[in-house]
């Protein structure tokens, strides 16, 4: 069984978010939307507590804000952590190389920047933010949080620290290193699609997170996959491609 946990902001009962997730799904799940309406746990806190009372054999951690434009993506999950044992990570984007000196898992730029994800905007935008071009399913060093798929071993392993990562940011990257650490493989997978209703926030609590996270693991750093090291001088970003009017902006519900 796959569990989905997710810290939510107004948690209403039918909302579109668990229509969306379980008309999507393909197969029964088990569904906690944990109330968090004032923000005062961090999303650390909040998944160590889901995953507490969770019976999944895989977790799924979603953002309250990220909907599946994937139908049928249980059994694609499914049948990824049945075919590889040692896979203990599966995300929609990451990296093959997080720097010593940089926070960002974005900082090395394409082509160690891996997946997509779409943004619907409450503005109107709608694009697809591809960091990598190609749609593969790849090793990574580290994945972001909008959508992490975890084995439950790792969570009875380690867990989430929800004591250096009490707010909102770095709890998904920081995981993904003591998964590193253990040998744990974590991928990107380029068969399930994500939109996001965000484009994130890199406000001074992102920043004062990141400067904890290099400092936790400073002796780990730079952490890499890749066959080469990116030139931090010469780093491609993402591309942004508009699909308005390509592709239907209905949120499948």
């Amino acid at each position: 069984m796959i569990t989905v946990i997710i810290s939510a902001r107004n948690p209403v009962p039918e909302s579109t978010l668990e229509r969306n997730i379980r008309k999507t799904a393909g197969a029964p799940i088990e569904l906690f939307m944990i109330n968090n309406a004032d923000g005062a746990n961090g999303l650390a806190s909040v998944y160590n507590f889901g995953a507490g009372r969770s019976r999944g054999d895989i977790l799924v951690f979603m953002h309250d804000d990220a909907f599946f434009m994937t139908e049928n993506w249980v059994p694609v999950l499914e049948s990824m952590f049945a075919q590889d044992s040692q896979l203990g990570i599966a995300g929609v984007a990451g990296t093959q190389y997080l720097f010593r000196d940089n926070h960002s898992w974005t900082a090395a730029g394409r082509p160690f920047t891996k997946g997509r994800i779409v943004h619907d905007l409450q503005n109107g935008d709608f694009f697809a933010t591809l960091f990598s071009q190609e749609k593969e399913t790849c090793g990574v060093v580290a994945c972001n949080g909008v959508f992490l798929a975890v084995r439950r071993q790792l969570l009875t392993q380690f867990g989430f620290d929800e004591q250096t990562f009490s707010s909102f940011y770095f709890h998904d990257i920081d995981f993904c290193m003591h998964a590193r650490k253990r040998n744990w493989k974590i991928i990107v997978t380029g068969d399930i699609l994500i939109k996001h209703r965000s484009t994130g926030t890199y406000n001074k609590e992102w920043q004062k997170y990141g400067r904890l996270f290099l400092q936790k693991w400073s002796a780990d750093l730079p952490a890499t996959c890749a066959a080469a090291d990116p030139d931090p001088l010469n780093c491609a970003p993402p591309i942004n491609a508009n699909l308005k009017g390509k592709v239907e902006q209905r949120t499948i519900a």
